[in-house]
């Protein structure tokens, strides 16, 4: 039974530590160490207090529930707490002594460090503490427990053990479980609480933050129930209402407002709460005698389930913002007002120098318009790089504030003009520029006027060298002296400045009568007539002038006298000269005629004698029409009357008729002679008799547009025709036909029968032609054995084809060549205009491809012009541009057609054929590449790569195959007559060492036909 109570006081002292743990977490004991060491303190004494009434298995032997104890403590108090209590419950046990001593310490260890380990296993990993992890704990324990039992020092250890192990594992481990389970409980129920504590007063803190943050707004908000009662509100709400927060809470809208206001708040939350969603009113509300615009917004609020509780609302004062934005508004339009009506140019610009507003006064400056000028940059109107924006002058401004200053922008049609700008620097919004644009290029140029006027009089004073001009204040003495005047009488600037006029220029006996005059001028206003003078040099010597002289004022309101001398001495000299010029203009080879301003005869000399064969009293009196022959177009005498009428010179070439009625060219230049005045006294003709050089003039136009030999139109004219056909049948619409004719096989009449025979036959083709066409046709010579007709105002191709028929049998007919007749027939290429084309060398052209067409059909046809041409013209340019550099690139290949003899199946010999295959053009046949290489002219070197080849080939096959091998060659007609090619064959023969009967060389009819024949011999 004693046993029995010591179990149960165990028990007792174990649930102690469920209250310990209680009172620990429960105690605001701040620093966490103070807990733990306290708890350590509290549990090592429950300890001693278990160890101090242990039960009793048999005499001697005792146990107790300290190892529960302890690593219930280390699992759920931590390492202080339990470190101290272990300290407390081993110093206790080592107190007690008896042999037991060491295993009951090492139990004590044992079951603190196994509730240690399991306390840190679970903090480190994922497992939480359960029912489960606290029993395999307790039954752990009460197996090491066991374990260390077997180490007692006393000799029935192993009954002592069998017999209380049934305890251990069962009882104690349910003590130890049921224990653990309880602290688990307590643990968590403290845990929730402690959350629910700090949720409560997290909740606590939100709430007064939220108010804070509410009373802070300086909007009305405030919030009420869905049946209309207020909840609570903001301080801007309590201090508009005149009320405390208490005095508002539960009172509903009539209880504050009016009927009126009351009744549309209501109706306001009502339409709010039904909608489920945020509406905005504004209201007017008179609150202490002041009226308020009240934008409200009202949102319902709802629980977390959904349900509506009420309506917040929150309302703002728009009053004043009203009234800010009426004032705004009324400011904004008199600026607009004002800036539009301006005359100078305002702009508004951003800190990057992009233009934001902009007056019309602008635009019209700039040229463009008031939308185009905005998001522009300045810089693009601004020219002076100082002025333009950039950082650093954007800083120099934003330090200035305020500036102005003269430039130069530029317009939209890109000229320049002058303009002076005023600059403000208003910091606000970002910050921008202020600038006003004074357009004053009138003024400037007024002042450069005025200043080039100014600088033009002096400088024509200052320079010009037929007027002397001097300036005198009213004492005489010298202000002003030019160039001129140094010329003239010798003094420098330098020299005259500051001396007396009379002590300068005036001779001795005049000197006092000059001084009288100046000073009567100036003192009674008696001018100075201008009139000539005999003044002196500063080598003493006289000249002769013509003075004239003026009186003005200067700023200093003084008197000053300006003398203006001309030179007389080359007028007195030319006076000397007139005889001598008149007896020279009597001897002059030029016609010249000196008439009155009604064209009567004044004056002639006897060039015009001896060129009209009238005398000088024969005309003298009479009209100039005395000389008209009717030749020369009325327009050219309106011009010269026009010019001459004006003031002006006229020069030009006149036809007119001499005395005995022959008519002759004359060159003239008629110029009007002036009086002093201006006025036109007199008419002065030089001519001079050009007939002679009009005749070799035309002449040489002649030739320069007409074939020497047949008289007809040559390119140029028959071009420049082609092409007013052109401009004619544009105007009315209608068609022309260009028809390019050529000789059939004129060489060969060159050839044989020489050229005069050659010109013959062009001189009566030429007149077929001219007989066969229409009289506003146009036949002409292009050149060689070409002729070019033009066929205007044509109605279809019927008539062409018709025209072209007519002509080729004219050429059926024998033509009479000194002592033989000759038939020579014609090939014709045609073109229509507008059908081919519109420009007048284009159908030329196309004529001639088509004459090329004609002479490949076997001649003496014609054949109108087709696209197809143009494409085999494309092909043949092509083939003729690859050909050139076919050779040079290892293109033309040599092949070999075997000669086999029938009667024994044996090669004797082979062809040599030439084929080329181009990269870009493929397979080119012989039959299409070598007409053009025999017309360009590379039919010899490519002749002679494939003698050369076929040669190499047949002394291989001779000195390997057969000596009498033969070898058969094609031979151009052109290539057979060059004069080298016998030459060739000669050095070829000998280099391979072929007998020239082993060599058969073909060559086409033509060479026969020709007439090129002869034989060498090539052995």
């Amino acid at each position: 039974m004693d046993s029995f109570f010591s179990l149960l006081n165990n028990a007792v002292l174990l649930l102690a530590l469920v209250v310990i743990f209680d009172a620990v977490r429960l105690q605001k004991i701040a620093p966490t160490r103070y807990k733990s060491i306290l708890s350590g303190i509290f549990i090592g004494i429950i300890a001693i207090s278990v160890m101090s009434n242990p039960w009793e298995l048999r005499p001697g032997v005792f146990f107790d529930a300290r190892w529960i104890l302890l690593s219930l403590s280390g699992l759920f108090f931590g390492f202080i707490p339990t470190l101290i209590a272990t300290a407390f419950a081993l110093s206790f046990r080592l107190y007690l002594g008896g042999d037991g001593v060491y295993v009951g310490s090492l139990i004590i260890v044992c079951s603190a460090l196994l509730g240690l380990g399991w306390h840190y296993w679970l903090s480190i990993s994922t497992s939480k503490l359960n029912w489960k992890n606290i029993l395999t704990m307790s039954l752990i324990v009460e197996f090491v427990v066991i374990g260390c039992l077997l180490l007692m020092p006393i000799d029935d250890r192993y009954n002592i053990v069998s017999t209380i192990s049934p305890t251990l594992l069962s009882v104690f481990t349910a003590m130890s479980f049921l224990l653990g389970l309880l602290l688990k409980h307590r643990m968590d129920s403290q845990k929730l609480a402690q959350e629910l504590l700090r949720h409560q007063q997290l909740l606590e803190t939100e709430k007064n933050l939220l108010q804070n943050i509410i009373d802070a707004i300086p909007d009305l908000i405030f919030y009420k129930s869905t049946d209309g009662k207020y909840l609570g509100c903001n301080k801007a709400f309590v201090n508009q209402m005149s009320l405390t927060l208490d005095e508002i809470k539960g009172r509903t809208d009539h209880d504050l407002f009016s009927t009126q206001q009351a009744r549309k708040f209501i109706d306001d939350d009502t339409h709010a709460l039904v909608q489920r969603a945020t509406v905005i009113y504004e209201d007017k509300v008179v609150a202490n005698g002041v009226e308020h615009i009240y934008r409200t917004q009202k949102t319902p609020f709802t629980n977390v389930d959904g349900d509506i509780l009420g309506i917040v609302g929150v309302s703002h004062d728009v009053a004043e913002k009203r009234n800010i934005e009426e004032r705004l508004q009324r400011s904004e339009s008199t600026y607009h007002n004002i800036i539009s009506t301006a005359q100078d140019g305002f702009v508004m610009a951003s800190l990057d120098g992009n233009i934001i507003e902009v007056n019309q006064s602008f635009a019209n400056m700039t040229g463009y318009s008031t939308s185009a000028l905005i998001s522009m940059s300045v810089n693009q109107i601004e020219t002076d790089e100082k002025r333009q924006f950039s950082p650093r002058n954007l800083d120099r401004a934003k330090h200035k504030k305020r500036f102005n200053y003269t430039s130069l922008h530029r317009h939209q049609q890109g000229h320049l003009y002058h303009v002076e700008v005023t600059v403000s620097y208003w910091d606000g919004d970002n910050g921008m520029f202020f600038c006003f644009v004074k357009d004053i290029s009138e003024r400037i140029e007024a002042e450069k006027k005025l200043l080039l006027s100014e600088s033009k009089f002096r400088h024509i004073f200052e320079r010009v060298p037929a007027l002397s001009v001097q300036g005198y204040d009213k004492n005489r003495s010298v202000i002003f002296w030019n160039k001129a005047s140094e010329n003239l009488y010798g003094y420098t600037r330098e020299q005259a400045m500051g001396n007396k006029l009379e002590d300068l220029i005036i001779p001795a006996p005049y000197r006092q009568h000059v001084i009288d005059n100046v000073n009567a001028w100036v003192e009674k206003g008696i001018p100075i007539p201008a009139e000539e003078l005999l003044l002196q040099r500063a080598d003493g010597s006289s000249v002769p002038v013509y003075s004239s002289h003026t009186l003005i004022k200067n700023t200093d309101n003084e008197m000053e006298m300006y003398c203006i001398d001309i030179d007389l001495s080359a007028q007195k000299k030319a006076e000397e000269q007139a005889l001598t010029l008149s007896q020279a203009i009597e001897q002059s080879p030029i016609s010249m005629v000196l008439t009155d301003t009604d064209s009567k005869i004044e004056y002639v000399n006897s060039a015009f004698e001896n060129t009209t064969g009238y005398s000088a009293a024969e005309v003298i009196g009479q009209s100039t029409n005395i000389l008209k022959s009717g030749l020369t177009p009325k327009s050219l005498y309106t011009e010269l009357w026009q010019a001459i009428a004006a003031g002006k010179a006229w020069q030009g070439e006149l036809q007119n008729r001499k005395k005995n009625g022959d008519i002759f060219w004359e060159h003239a230049h008629i110029a009007p002679i002036f009086d002093n005045s201006g006025v036109t006294k007199h008419y002065l003709a030089l001519k001079q008799d050009v007939t002679q050089y009009k005749q070799q003039e035309e002449k040489i136009l002649h030739q320069a547009h007409y074939d020497s030999l047949t008289g007809l139109p040559n390119r140029l004219l028959s071009l420049e025709r082609l092409a007013q056909m052109i401009k004619d049948a544009k105007r009315c619409n209608n068609k022309l036909a260009v028809l390019f004719l050529d000789l059939d096989d004129f060489k060969k009449v060159n050839d044989t029968l020489g050229h005069s025979v050659g010109d013959e036959l062009l001189i009566q083709a030429a007149a077929r032609l001219q007989n066969t066409i229409r009289s506003d046709d146009v036949v002409g010579r292009l050149g060689g054995d070409e002729f070019i007709i033009l066929f205007n105002d044509i109605d279809d191709q019927e008539d062409v084809e018709t025209a072209a028929n007519k002509l080729l049998q004219q050429f059926y007919q024998p033509f009479q060549l000194e002592s033989r007749e000759l038939v020579s027939t014609i090939s014709i290429g045609i073109a229509l205009y507008p059908n081919d084309s519109l420009d007048a060398k284009e159908l030329l052209r196309q004529a001639d491809s088509a004459m090329y067409h004609s002479k490949e059909q076997g001649r003496n046809t014609y054949t109108f012009f087709t696209d197809q041409m143009n494409n085999d013209m494309h092909r043949r340019l092509k083939v003729e541009e690859q050909l050139r550099n076919a050779l040079k690139n290892s293109e033309l290949t040599v092949y070999f057609q075997p000669f086999v003899d029938i009667r024994n199946r044996k090669i004797i010999g082979a062809e040599a054929l030439l084929r080329w295959y181009n990269p870009e053009l493929g397979h080119v046949t012989p039959d299409e590449f070598i007409p053009i290489a025999e017309q360009t002219g590379l039919i010899l070197s490519i002749g002679k790569f494939v003698l050369e080849t076929a040669f190499a080939a047949a002394y291989h096959w001779q000195t390997y195959f057969n000596r009498q091998f033969k070898i058969a060659i094609n031979v151009s007609p052109k290539q057979f007559r060059e004069n080298k090619f016998v030459d060739l064959l000669k050095a070829l023969l000998a280099q391979y060492d072929i007998k020239p009967s082993s060599v058969e060389l073909e060559i086409t009819e033509g060479v026969l036909l020709s007439g090129d024949l002869g034989s060498v011999d090539l052995s």
